[in-house]
């Protein structure tokens, strides 16, 4: 049995996202400790996803290139690589121990702010699933370091 290592988290990160499809909508919100790593250059966001059990069952990297470039990265329950450019489709496998799904991404807006300290991303777009399945995913992503809210906590 392989044990993965897991990151330093020394962040808090709260994920607020919306999918849209068929009229409906489905709101979903997670706050989990992050690894958070932040250069001139990208930004890398590392956490882990838990069953009801309270076990680890995903590994999830989201690393925020450009102002338009996002790749999310997941392995273990789920495992795909994701690319959302603005204004680009691009084919992602999403493969789960019930099969492999084919999708089409298409990003339409991506906007970040990000600095040593935290930040935020917010992203839209589109699934299509051929012809039987769309819809639309709306994420906020807010990262921040733990020192920083532990701090402002305690005052």
């Amino acid at each position: 049995m392989s044990q993965s290592k897991k990151p330093n988290e020394n962040a808090v990160l709260r994920i607020n996202s919306t999918q849209t499809a068929e009229g409906e909508s489905e709101k979903t919100e997670l706050d989990t400790k992050a690894r958070y790593e932040h250069t001139g250059e990208q930004t890398e966001i590392t956490y882990y996803e838990v069953d009801d059990m309270g076990r680890e069952t995903c590994k999830t990297v989201i690393t925020i290139l450009r102002d338009d470039l996002v790749t999310i990265r997941k392995s273990g329950f789920i495992s795909t690589a994701m690319v959302l450019e603005r204004g680009k489709s691009h084919p992602v496998q999403y493969i789960s121990p019930f099969g492999t799904l084919e999708m089409l991404l298409c990003a339409q807006t991506i906007s970040s702010e990000f600095t040593e300290k935290g930040g935020t991303l917010r992203m839209q777009y589109l699934i299509d699933i051929g012809d039987s399945y769309s819809a639309r995913n709306k994420i906020e992503l807010r990262v921040s370091l733990r020192g920083e809210s532990d701090q402002s906590q305690t005052k």
